[in-house]
């Protein structure tokens, strides 16, 4: 009776940790330095505002002229840095209005992610920056090449030297997926949706 109840007892363990597989779409590198342009941009424009308007509380020429240069180069920071987040967030627009265009006028294939190529010395935290090089069939049977936008590597693992490859971790091509979409007319017109799979937990 006992082992039966031990035998019992490891079947639902197992099958409290059984995991199925998930996909995801990769987080855009332009939408995450808008999102940081965007912060930084707003803070120092808040502070020079307020800075600048602290003259108004002082009748001493040179205390007056410093709040006024303080105030105004700060608040000319955070416009410029507001401005290269609109660049950005405009780029990525462009990106996913071109996505959509072709997923709903052009030819969709599986593709395969042959390779992926890191940008050497950039990383956010845990994050970095890469690009996917990735194959797929035409109609005609072809094999062709395509290359993604830029996305980010969310490395789990801490890492002392972020710009070593090595230390920061390689990405594996094998946890990526992707989907190529192609103007009927124009090859060269293509987009390539990247997805990172996850395996989800399932207790039962």
């Amino acid at each position: 009776m006992n082992s039966s109840l031990t035998y019992n007892s490891n079947e639902n363990g197992q099958r409290g940790f059984q995991g199925s597989p998930t996909t995801k779409a990769v987080r855009s590198t332009g939408q995450m330095l808008s999102n940081i342009h965007a912060i930084i941009g707003w803070i120092l424009f808040v502070v020079g505002v307020f800075i600048f308007a602290l003259h108004f509380q002082f009748d001493h020429p040179a205390a007056v002229l410093s709040l006024r240069i303080t105030g105004g180069s700060l608040a000319l920071s955070g416009a410029v840095e507001l401005i290269v987040s609109a660049f950005f967030r405009r780029s990525v627009r462009r990106e996913q209005t071109k996505l959509a265009r072709l997923k709903a006028e052009g030819w969709s294939f599986p593709g395969e992610v042959t390779d992926i190529h890191r940008y050497i010395g950039v990383h956010f935290g845990r994050s970095f920056p890469v690009y996917a090089e990735c194959s797929y069939k035409n109609r005609e049977g072809k094999t062709c090449l395509v290359s993604s936008r830029s996305f980010l590597y969310e490395n789990e693992s801490f890492c002392q030297f972020p710009y070593s490859m090595a230390a920061s971790g390689t990405p594996s091509r094998d946890q990526y997926s992707a989907s190529v979409y192609v103007n009927p007319y124009d090859p060269s017109d293509y987009a390539v949706e990247i997805f990172t799979q996850t395996t989800k937990m399932n207790f039962k």
